[in-house]
């Protein structure tokens, strides 16, 4: 855990801290316009999303099946998180938090899996060459 924070301290240039409250800011902003709850942060949904960010940026390819043929599904599963309903929004070039979250909003596919209602939780990261992946998801369905 320590290095995924070295990581991102390194690739913001801020603190963790302000990153996440930025980024649950944004997206939560973007829920409540639409009237939906809130998501909170998920530490593994976040492994997994830096996993997939940092093959495709060791890698230089980008694409939601990971190099080893995984899917996001296994992906989740790895790090013990116990998914019913997951999604993911995968970008690069944007150099910033908000470039990145207005071009998501803009996309049809990815703001429906922002405004997804079954969704609860979420993790994003951001690997060198500008990949971000956004992980979201929400466990135990009843």
């Amino acid at each position: 855990m320590t290095r995924l924070v070295l990581v991102l301290m390194m690739v913001f240039g801020l603190s963790t801290a302000v990153y996440a409250q930025q980024a649950r800011q944004m997206i939560n902003g973007l829920r409540a316009e639409q009237g939906l709850g809130p998501v909170k942060p998920s530490s593994r949904l976040e492994q997994a999303a830096m996993a997939h960010a940092m093959d495709m940026s060791r890698n230089t390819f980008f694409a939601h099946q990971g190099s080893d043929g995984s899917s996001l599904m296994q992906r989740v599963r790895r790090t013990g998180y116990g998914p019913c309903v997951v999604a993911e929004n995968i970008a690069q070039g944007q150099g910033s938090l908000t470039e990145v979250m207005t071009g998501w909003a803009a996309s049809d596919g990815h703001r429906k899996n922002l405004l997804n209602s079954k969704i609860t939780e979420y993790g994003l990261v951001k690997a060198p060459g500008d990949y971000w992946v956004m992980v979201l998801g929400s466990s135990g369905c009843s």
